[in-house]
């Protein structure tokens, strides 16, 4: 089960112009549930994107940016 830090955290990394560190606990949390990945990049280092589970679990729970229908 997410935290509400964590929940809010996989919010935020939803939209991809968020920058977050990926050592914050809440980011370790989101990855060792394979919430979040980490991607290499070449000039820009390392950002974090959602995974399909990620973006999955934000569709359930109607979080995913999306107009409810």
């Amino acid at each position: 089960m997410l935290s509400h830090h964590e929940l809010a955290t996989l919010m935020l990394l939803r939209d991809t112009g968020r920058h977050m560190e990926e050592f914050d606990p809440d980011v370790l949390a989101l990855r060792h549930y394979e919430l979040v990945e980490v991607r290499t990049q070449d000039r820009d280092g390392s950002t974090l994107q959602l995974t399909r589970r990620g973006r999955e679990l934000l569709q359930r729970l109607h979080l995913d940016g999306g107009r409810l229908q």
